[in-house]
Order: structure tokens, then sequence, then C-alpha cells
């Protein structure tokens, strides 16, 4: 090849990689991360705590934020944030979450970062593979039927109130409370006298030394309930958070899960959501030895069921 036709093609390939670089870098960024409304993905660079404030790389943004946001993909960038989201960065460093315009007294006009869920590709990979065959397992159930006493738990995989995922092995080893609530729902007898049932039986477990004990509150809505806002949702029950989880999952993981158990929701427009409840105690093999169906269960009962049938859990 004479050096004419080399010079050409280097020629070629300089300005073919000139021209692929000066495509916008939110349509490479969105090509490949899927974003919409006003989500972005990123990674924790700095916080602080004092000013509920976090500075952030950018990673990928939507197509919708492309004009709003000055930064370039890559860029290092300033957010409000709420204490629960906060405090789910402190554990998490990549993450995806929304971006609502807002004011800070700090930065002047900004956005508030809100709607925070963990996205580590290696850990939202295990998660969708694990909820995938909670999907095969929901559609292979008949219509009428519901996991009760004596059937085993779905495989599932959700997020804690710390961002951390849990599956069904946070079962072994241990006998399990588990329930049903969301953070918004105001009926004083439904799930905040629910939640507060749980933190009693809680604390009565801890001070009769019943052994290998665990909590677990599951969402009921989860478009609103975030790992950062069942994080504050923890903090205003006061939660001992060692044995206490509250979780949350994609919307179509939490209509598998309440498919399987039996939960009701109904949600109409400017309505609060409306539903039933089922309390159920698990045992160390991921199987259901105890229930009760409605808002009614008692601490009394289920406290003297934990400690004297501790050897059939």
């Amino acid at each position: 090849m004479n050096s004419g036709n080399l010079i050409f093609r280097y020629q070629f390939l300089f300005s073919l990689l000139t021209l692929l670089s000066a495509c916008s870098d939110s349509e490479i960024s969105n090509k490949a991360s899927n974003l919409t409304g006003s989500n972005i993905r990123g990674k924790v660079i700095l916080l602080d705590s004092n000013n509920s404030m976090a500075q952030i790389e950018l990673l990928a943004r939507s197509n919708e934020l492309a004009d709003k946001l000055p930064g370039r993909i890559g860029s290092e960038m300033k957010f409000q944030v709420q204490p629960g989201d906060l405090a789910l960065l402190g554990n998490r460093s990549v993450f995806r979450g929304n971006l609502q315009e807002s004011f800070s007294p700090l930065l002047g006009k900004t956005f508030l970062l809100h709607n925070i869920w963990p996205d580590e590709p290696a850990e939202r990979i295990r998660v969708n593979n694990i909820n995938r065959l909670l999907r095969r397992d929901t559609l292979s159930m008949g219509e009428s039927m519901i996991r009760t006493i004596g059937d085993n738990l779905p495989p599932f995989a959700l997020y804690d109130q710390n961002g951390e995922v849990v599956t069904t092995d946070y079962f072994d080893g241990s006998v399990t409370v588990m329930n049903f609530i969301f953070s918004r729902c105001s009926v004083a007898e439904m799930c905040p006298a629910s939640t507060m049932k749980m933190k009693k039986l809680q604390e009565l477990a801890d001070k009769t030394k019943i052994p290998h004990i665990r909590f677990l509150s599951i969402t009921l809505d989860p478009n609103f309930d975030s790992p950062g806002v069942l994080k504050s949702y923890s903090l205003g029950y006061d939660l001992k958070e060692e044995n206490f989880k509250v979780c949350t999952a994609d919307k179509s993981v939490i209509d598998d899960l309440t498919r399987q158990f039996g939960i009701l929701r109904q949600n109409e427009k400017n309505q609060p959501l409306d539903h039933t409840m089922r309390t159920l105690i698990v045992n160390s093999k991921r199987q259901i030895v105890y229930q009760v169906p409605g808002r009614n269960w008692r601490v009394d009962d289920f406290l003297a069921r934990l400690q004297e049938g501790l050897s059939a859990y």
C-alpha cells in the first residue's frame, strides 16, 4: 500500500472519530440507558448532610432533561436531596433517580433529587433474574390459588430501606414476621396500627429473649415508596433496623407478591390506596406456619406462638 493511500485512510478514520465525538452526550447516553421522564443515572462524589446536598457525577439522563441540565455527561453537579434518600446515597454509590426543579438558599435555582434507587449493573441483573422466577411462579398459579399455611415462599428480590437487596435467603435460619403496608396509608387502624404492633412485637421478642427472629414489611405502593422513602418511614417509627427490614421493588414484583399472598389493592384517581392486609409467620425453611388475614391480628397472640412453638419453626 503506498503512502498516499495510507494517509487517506488515517484522515478518513480521524474524520469519522471526530464526527462520532460531535454527537451530543445525551444522545449517546440515552441509547444506552433508556431513561425517560425526569430520570437520571449518577454516581455519588460527595455528600453534605448538613445542607442536604449531594455532588453527583452525571452518568446518563433522559432526553427530556437534555436542555434543562447545564452539565454534560461525565460532569459533576450538585442537587438537593431529601433525608431518606441522602442516607441511601451514603450506602450506594451508583443510582437512578428523578429530578424536580427546586430552589436552594445555597445554590439558588437547582433540582431536588428524589425517588432514588440503587443501580449497580451486576446487582440489577441479579435482582431481575430472581424476579423473573417470581413472575414464572405467579403465572403457574391458578386464578383462585394463594399461598397459605404449609406453603413455601416463592423466590423474590426486594430493596430494603438502606438500598440493600433482600431475597428469600433472609428467612433462612430465623423466624420471620411478615406483613404488607405502605408509607402514605392514612387510615390509623390499618398500616400505622400494623407497624406499631410490629414494633411492639419486636420489642417484646427482644425483652423475652426470643432468638433468631426477624421482621419484614413489604410496601403496597412501590411507585412512591422508594428505599429512601422507606428509610424515612423506618426512622419515623423508630424501628430497630438490626432485624427489621421495610422493602420495596418495581411495581410488577409487588403485583406478583400481592397476587400470591391474596392482598387486594384498589387505586382510584385522587383516592387513597384501598387494600386488604395479611400478617404471617414464616419459619427458617421459608414455610408459612401461621397467618391472620385483615387488620385485627394481636401482638400477644403472635408473641405466644413465637414463644411456645419455636421448636416447630
